[in-house]
């Protein structure tokens, strides 16, 4: 599938370029969803589980695309 390189803004990627995938016409999606470890400290053997980040487009022809940071997904959804 062919992937954009898209600005990611605010957030735990903030700042970074990311390459998002478009659907089979070239669209952007309208909103993204990143999983997003970090570090940790302690005795645990496993880190904990990562926590998916969305992120919405910006509105307008920005070049490049960019998608601003609107919070941690929920659990259940």
């Amino acid at each position: 599938m062919p992937a954009v390189e898209a600005w990611l803004l605010g957030g735990p990627a903030d700042g970074r370029i990311a390459h998002i995938e478009v659907d089979d016409d070239g669209s952007l999606p309208h909103a993204i969803v990143l999983p997003q470890s970090g570090a940790y400290l302690g005795a645990r053997e496993h880190p904990s589980q990562s926590v998916q980040h969305r992120y919405l487009r910006c509105a307008g022809d920005v070049d490049p695309p960019t998608f601003r940071y609107d919070g941690p997904v929920p659990h259940h959804q």
